[in-house]
């Protein structure tokens, strides 16, 4: 082998290489304007603490694929998020089933559930209280949050 055909194959193993850091860097980064959602565990027990995001509101997501109340908050909260992406995260933890650790490690009996860490990693808020937490923190950005867990009136029979 040449010594140009040598140097021609360093060169290029360096720039695939250097291509490979960046494309790993940009598939580990969060786009700016996109929503900071993301699932932290499937059933398995999770360090909250350790997920909150440094400088943002950190709202906790417990849901499950096979809960209706969860597939209508759970575009609610991504839609708040994309409005206020300095400001907020997400960061859900997919119970699967009442069986699994992580709900009893938290104590989840019912579905939806919440909790807010604030922008210095302290939980501030968790169940029904995150809502009220919410509509104070991004006033109208949180109305579809709200819609969202409404429940409906019941009708007289």
């Amino acid at each position: 082998m040449t010594r140009g055909v040598r140097n021609l194959m360093l060169a290029a193993g360096g720039v695939a290489l250097a291509m490979a850091a960046l494309g790993a860097y940009a598939l580990n980064r969060t786009p700016p304007g996109a929503p900071d959602v993301k699932i932290i565990a499937h059933g398995e027990k999770v360090d909250l603490e350790r997920h909150a995001v440094p400088g943002k509101y950190t709202v906790f997501d417990f849901y499950a694929v096979w809960c209706p109340p969860c597939r209508v908050l759970g575009p609610a909260l991504e839609k708040l998020a994309s409005r206020n992406t300095a400001k907020l995260a997400i960061r859900k933890v997919d119970i699967v089933d009442w069986t699994m650790p992580v709900a009893e490690q938290y104590g989840v009996q019912e579905l939806p559930y919440l909790v807010l860490f604030d922008a210095s990693g302290r939980k501030v808020a968790d169940g029904e209280k995150v809502y009220d937490s919410l509509n104070e923190l991004f006033g109208q950005d949180a109305l579809d949050v709200d819609r969202a867990t409404e429940k409906p009136p019941t009708s007289a029979m």
